[in-house]
């Protein structure tokens, strides 16, 4: 038994490849507000987010004003490609989760059909 493989995490990419793909994934995600891949980078990027802004609402409850800005811009940097999209996540994402309380949920997801080229179904991801 291999219960530590989980084959719907794989994207069959090298290990820094992988890391790379999913930080522009995010940052697209932030940038547009939306996105559309297929099913199981969908599944990847939808806990990767959510466990990012996880990790920001709860420093910004845990910490004090001061702190919590600060370690939230080193954790954006750490993980956003780009400063304008640093800024938004920082300005206008954060304090929308953070007012409404959530704590997991960020993103939705909604099948949109098949691909032309090679038959693979589309998923779009879309911010809350």
């Amino acid at each position: 038994m291999r219960h530590k493989d989980n084959k719907m995490l794989e994207l069959h990419t090298g290990a820094k490849k992988r890391d790379v793909y999913i930080r522009q994934l995010l940052t697209n995600l932030v940038k547009n507000g939306k996105t559309t891949t297929t099913p199981k980078r969908a599944k990847v990027l939808k806990s990767e987010i959510d466990s990012f802004f996880a990790k920001l609402v709860s420093m910004n409850k845990k910490l004090a004003a001061a702190d919590a800005k600060r370690e939230s811009i080193r954790y954006i940097k750490s993980i956003i490609y780009g400063e304008a999209e640093g800024k938004k996540v920082l300005n206008v994402l954060l304090p929308k989760y953070i007012e409404a309380g959530s704590t997991s949920s960020f993103v939705a997801d909604y099948k949109l059909g098949f691909r032309v080229g090679d038959g693979v179904q589309k998923i779009l991801l879309k911010l809350l």
